[in-house]
């Protein structure tokens, strides 16, 4: 019986486990209802999958508790990869996919990036979706976590 009592305890704890692990960023679909429940400043980090720059940023957010419990807890995080070819709603306006040759742009990316097409992009919003801080490049740790504690 307690055999069975400790085997029930153990597989509830490891169900449990991924609700109780970081967070990652929210998404587009999610963010105006959390905003309504709970506003908080939003970043935005705008990315493409050809970005090497990119790619090393995630790894250093993966790798620092302190910027993944900065992000999740003092803001809402969201990624937003500038080909995607889905329709966003944000702040209740659909963006899509603008081709351009063989290429293109995401409508959302464009207008957040002022048409400065540089990777990564972070864009820190006010909870009135007004822009205070805007950014393209590569952010050693310091720097991103200067860069998001003076917003």
């Amino acid at each position: 019986m307690i055999h069975k009592i400790f085997i029930c305890i153990i597989y509830s704890i490891l169900l449990t486990a991924p609700v109780l692990a970081q967070q990652g960023p929210v998404t587009f679909a999610h963010l105006q209802d959390s905003m309504v429940v709970h506003p908080k400043p939003i970043v935005i980090k705008i990315y493409t999958d050809w970005c090497s720059y990119c790619k090393m940023q995630d790894m250093q957010i993966k790798r620092s508790p302190t910027l993944q419990q900065l992000l999740s807890e003092d803001y809402y995080y969201v990624t937003l990869n500038a080909e995607s070819r889905q329709p966003i709603v944000f702040n209740d306006t659909t963006y899509s996919f603008i081709p351009y040759g063989t290429q293109g742009m995401h409508a959302l990316a464009a207008k957040l990036m002022r048409h400065h097409t540089a990777y990564p992009a972070w864009i820190v919003l006010d909870t009135s979706y007004r822009m205070k801080a805007f950014y393209t490049g590569m952010l050693k740790d310091k720097l991103l976590l200067e860069f998001l504690r003076n917003y």
